[in-house]
């Protein structure tokens, strides 16, 4: 007999369980969306479907088990590893910094995707947060915004200096704004963000 388990409790339908792994999915989704919850495993008969290698929806089932975090817990853990991957990328950006100009803009410009791979978690880890930020308006959602639209600018300025093959103007943009915004930003979560996550986090394991 088929069965459907959710965080280790087993699930019950009123009309009994459903065929369709699909249509199991989407009621599961629904019912832990309304209780502040996303699932983040979905797994049929040992088969976790939202891996990135995940397998083709099998049209029967023997048991699927559902794993769900709140938002504030997967909200927390996405930052904490994006922080993870941006350890000591600031001292990379000055050393970029200290070679723009005294190196051919030929070097730097080819480096430029290595420089684009360098920030892009910074611009994904703020984009990422902005939907949370959004819904539940923490304490810190004004400065977030902030920071965000300056990391935003700062960004098409450096673009355009490559676009350009003007390496004055990257080289004042990294230095005055974005190596600056950068390090507000890391502040912001490690004071503020990271802090208020890790005690709403508590108090729901907590409650």
């Amino acid at each position: 007999m088929s069965s459907v388990w959710a965080d280790g409790e087993e699930v019950t339908f009123k009309e009994g369980v459903p065929e369709q792994p699909g249509q199991i999915y989407d009621l599961l989704m629904g019912a832990l969306s309304e209780q502040g919850r996303v699932v983040v495993k979905f797994v049929i008969d040992g088969i976790d479907l939202m891996q990135e290698d995940k397998q083709q929806v099998p049209e029967s089932f023997t048991k699927i088990e559902a794993f769900s975090l709140t938002h504030d817990e997967l909200t927390l853990r996405l930052i904490k590893e994006a922080l993870k991957h941006l350890q000591g990328v600031d001292l990379q950006l000055e050393a970029y910094l200290r070679n723009i100009l005294s190196v051919a803009w030929t070097e730097v410009f080819k480096r430029m995707d290595e420089f684009v791979g360098k920030v892009k978690p910074f611009a994904e880890l703020l984009d990422n947060l902005a939907p949370y930020s959004n819904t539940y308006d923490p304490p810190w959602r004004e400065r977030l915004e902030e920071v965000s639209r300056e990391q935003a600018e700062s960004l098409d300025k450096i673009l355009t200096a490559f676009e350009q093959g003007n390496p004055a103007l990257l080289s004042n943009e990294l230095a005055i704004n974005f190596l600056p915004i950068f390090g507000r930003t890391h502040k912001l979560f490690n004071e503020d963000v990271v802090p208020y996550l890790e005690k709403k986090v508590k108090e729901e394991t907590a409650a």
